[in-house]
């Protein structure tokens, strides 16, 4: 089967399409033929060796976390989905591949009202903006949501997962492009980080007090100064370092202490044992069509490197998606 490789942790080194034989799904997998796959900044970190993954995996490794597709085998223990069926979930060994193993806890029914594209955006995007907002954050109707960055697939998933939890939404762009698109999706306020300070608008805008939960998405430009722009007792959800970013940044622990700052780091292999749960809450919400993923643009195999350059650019709205 060709999949899409990366053989050295260099972002100047390309990924090449390599023939590699068809995986077989172990206990508690489900194998399937790739329709779409779901590309993530993560995926771009683990290839720069700028995140923790990539201590994990030896090159030459095949990318990606997400895929949507139909089963053509089940794995021994997995009886909640049958051969034939569409599918979209978390992959075991890399998306970048025609045929992929995926980890029936984090896998579900695609609904017929959604397209495979649609499918391959779902996983990351969605089940992390539920971990943030739901799980970690517990935000309740009324309450200031800061997203940094709305116009990405994390982004733009908590931001309507957010207004349908009934809170005010907040959140930075870097364009006048960006920010009609997240306010089409829900968001009440647009902050233009290029040309507005992020934290003198969001307590203008909340009056001084400060947000009460931000989503962070790019730490290492903005978290020192997300303390300076959450309330008293709010709370910070670490969701990523930024796309293409460094795994370090620095701030003021006074800061922190004096507003009873309250932190959370997300890492998805924590939260394979919600998965369950999560998976029925949100399917509930995706069959109602009150959740949906924008496609930006489609790339094929053959064109792996140029959609990472593309994600890189930073101009996406929503999800870029790659086909086999």
């Amino acid at each position: 089967m060709r999949v899409v490789r990366v053989h050295d942790f260099d972002l100047n080194l390309p990924m090449l399409i390599d023939e590699v034989p068809k995986p077989e799904p172990k206990e508690g997998e489900i194998l399937i033929k790739s329709q779409a796959v779901g590309l993530n900044p993560v995926d771009i970190a683990i290839r720069a060796a700028n995140h923790p993954y990539a201590k994990l995996v030896k090159p030459p490794y095949i990318p990606g976390a997400e895929a949507s597709g139909e089963i053509v085998e089940l794995g021994n223990g997995v009886s909640d989905f049958s051969v034939g069926e569409r599918v979209y979930g978390r992959a075991i060994d890399g998306a970048y591949s025609e045929f992929v193993r995926l980890d029936a806890r984090a896998s579900a029914v695609l609904p017929s009202s959604c397209s495979f594209e649609q499918g391959a955006s779902m996983t990351v995007a969605f089940y992390t903006a539920w971990n943030a907002l739901v799980i970690k954050a517990q935000v309740r109707p009324g309450e200031i949501v800061l997203i940094q960055g709305g116009a990405g697939g994390v982004g733009s998933a908590a931001i309507q997962l957010a207004k349908r939890l009934g809170c005010v939404v907040i959140t930075t762009v870097s364009s006048k492009e960006k920010s009609e698109f997240c306010r089409s999706i829900g968001a009440d306020y647009t902050i233009n980080y290029k040309e507005e300070d992020f934290v003198s608008k969001s307590l203008e805008i909340t009056n001084g007090k400060g947000v009460n939960t931000i989503v962070e998405l790019c730490a290492c430009d903005n978290f020192d100064k997300d303390i300076d722009a959450v309330c008293v007792d709010g709370q910070v959800i670490v969701v990523g370092t930024g796309t293409g970013k460094g795994p370090e940044t620095e701030f003021r622990v006074p800061a922190v202490m004096t507003k009873d700052v309250h932190i959370h780091g997300l890492a998805v292999i924590n939260l394979f044992p919600k998965m369950p749960e999560l998976i029925r809450r949100f399917s509930v919400l995706l069959g109602e069509g009150s959740l949906n993923m924008n496609i930006d643009k489609i790339f094929s195999f053959d064109e792996a490197n140029e959609s990472h350059e593309y994600i890189l650019e930073g101009k996406f709205l929503g999800k870029v998606i790659l086909v086999p």
